[in-house]
């Protein structure tokens, strides 16, 4: 007895500009030491609308003496303005927007403009980013390499900055107590709308970057490095919802509808894109490589971090959008031990110039293995437990003991953590749980190919190639179940990747 329909995300013709100065020096303050230092400098206009077809709510424009009046029990608009806070970029409608949008020329919405820039954001004109190298030879063999600088990233369109989706610009509609056959009958309701908004602020998201590298000439063609790379992040981009209810508020007002329980009443959701996120980034990085030289070539690179943060993704949703002290923790990028090895090997035998080398000989292997540490999870459901409302995405689960074990063993149906470590937190709470606790499975790889060239002239040749991806055929673990109401919670009960794979291929280099 209930029909809801959303319209099609109308079109958007965003439109930015960019300008951009660099300026470099290299200075030469000693035979064995050089500096380069640089500084870049960018003025980022926020992105609008061509034609001012942007819609967002703005808590400084929300009157709540003209608070719309929400049904208790339902959740709809019984009186009110369901534009109430709802503002428009600019002063009016330009004359590029051509009457594609009818509804603006009727005088409804002309008290949704309030002089707001065009992208609801101020320009940044100070947008400063320092650079400077530093490049030392201690002798012919040995190089001592170390340099910071400031990298700003320019947001850019996504689902949660398209605010050209916003009412009123998608239409929502909404009917109760209806029928198929009679749709007149039924009854037309005005439900709070739901909103994706960006922060008026809204900083640019910035990197401050700093290594140190020691290089090394060894014997035999080859080269070692050891280095430490650091990664402060700042304003990095994150979601919470703002009008979220304080936690209990469910349990204590029961059968009431949570949109009517909202801090801006008469709206719904209302989903803030921010940058108010951090990060932190420390990373050993050591690596060997050998030129290709006499008929070998190989490297190896080794990588041991640590990332924290309290924001890994643009799209991430704060389950307690009023504090975010526990959400700092390990970063869902977080991956602490990746190896990468690659090698290419002329076969020795058969060489030479005679004919039975260019029939037999030729032959050369080559290989790249990969392993590295699985992604990191938190005990999470999506069930409301702290009472807040839609809109707050997934909650911790408390944990009360040890979550680590040893596996079982890799089966189908392996244990992957002590499930028994983690309780469900008191009605109307959040639980405590920190971040990214827990590790998946490792992922490793092991790629080979068998070339044979057969030499045609001095800039042609022929070659034929046998290339095996996943040698050992070796299946992948999947994540662990990490809902903990589900039936296989804490088991790993999948594979991911491809069984292996072969390829041959005949190609004519000239």
């Amino acid at each position: 007895n209930e029909y809801a329909e959303l319209g099609g995300k109308p079109i958007t013709p965003w439109v930015a500009t960019a300008f951009d100065w660099f300026a470099q020096d290299s200075w030469k303050a000693a035979a064995k030491l050089t500096i380069e230092a640089g500084v870049r400098h960018s003025i980022w206009p926020p992105w609008h609308s061509r034609w001012n077809s942007l819609a967002m709510f703005h808590p400084d424009f929300y009157n709540p003496n003209k608070a719309a009046v929400v049904d208790r029990t339902g959740g709809f608009i019984v009186s009110g303005d369901p534009y109430n806070g709802i503002v428009f970029p600019g002063s009016g409608v330009p004359a590029a927007e051509g009457g594609r949008f009818p509804a603006l020329h009727t005088g409804e919405f002309d008290r949704l403009f309030h002089g707001l820039p065009d992208g609801f954001a101020k320009t940044r004109k100070l947008v400063l980013q320092p650079r400077l190298g530093i490049a030392y030879a201690m002798n012919p063999k040995t190089a001592i390499r170390g340099g910071a600088g400031a990298f700003a990233n320019r947001t850019m369109i996504n689902r949660d900055t398209a605010l050209g989706g916003n009412a009123p610009f998608q239409p929502q509609q909404l009917v109760i107590n209806g029928s198929a056959d009679a749709p007149g009958g039924a009854t037309k309701r005005q439900f709070p709308f739901t909103m994706t908004i960006q922060d008026p602020l809204f900083k640019i998201p910035m990197a401050w970057n700093w290594n140190v590298t020691v290089e090394r000439e060894l014997p035999w063609a080859t080269k070692a490095e050891v280095g430490y790379v650091g990664r402060r992040g700042i304003h990095n981009q994150r979601k919470r919802n703002i009008n979220q209810l304080l936690p209990g508020t469910i349990q204590s007002n029961p059968g009431v509808n949570s949109n009517a329980l909202r801090p801006f009443q008469g709206m719904g959701i209302i989903s803030i894109s921010e940058n108010s996120g951090a990060s932190y980034y420390n990373g050993l990085q050591l690596s060997v490589e050998r030129r290709f030289s006499r008929g070998l070539q190989f490297g190896a690179a080794y990588t041991y971090s640590h990332n924290n943060d309290n924001g890994s993704d643009l799209t991430e949703l704060l389950p307690n959008a009023y504090d975010d002290r526990d959400y700092y923790g390990t970063s869902g990028l977080d991956r602490p031990h990746v190896l990468i090895c690659h090698y290419i090997y002329e076969l020795p035998f058969l060489r030479g110039s005679g004919w039975l080398h260019h029939i037999m000989g030729n032959w050369e292997i080559s290989g790249i293995n990969q392993f590295q540490s699985g992604a990191p999870f938190s005990v999470r459901t999506g069930n409301d437990i702290a009472g807040v409302g839609g809109g707050s995405g997934s909650q911790f689960y408390n944990l009360v003991g040890d979550p680590y074990i040893e596996p079982t063993g890799f089966t189908d149906s392996a244990v992957w953590f002590n499930k028994a470590a983690f309780a469900r937190p008191a009605a109307g709470t959040f639980g405590k749980q920190p971040k990214n606790l827990l590790y998946n499975p490792s992922f490793w790889s092991w790629d080979m190919g068998l070339r044979k060239n057969f030499v045609v002239s001095e800039h042609q040749k022929l070659q034929a190639r046998w290339e095996v991806f996943n040698v050992p055929n070796h299946p992948n673990w999947g994540g662990a179940d990490a809902n903990p109401t589900s039936g296989t919670f804490g088991l790993v009960t999948g594979k991911t990747g491809d069984r292996r794979v072969m390829q041959l291929a005949l190609k004519y280099f000239f």
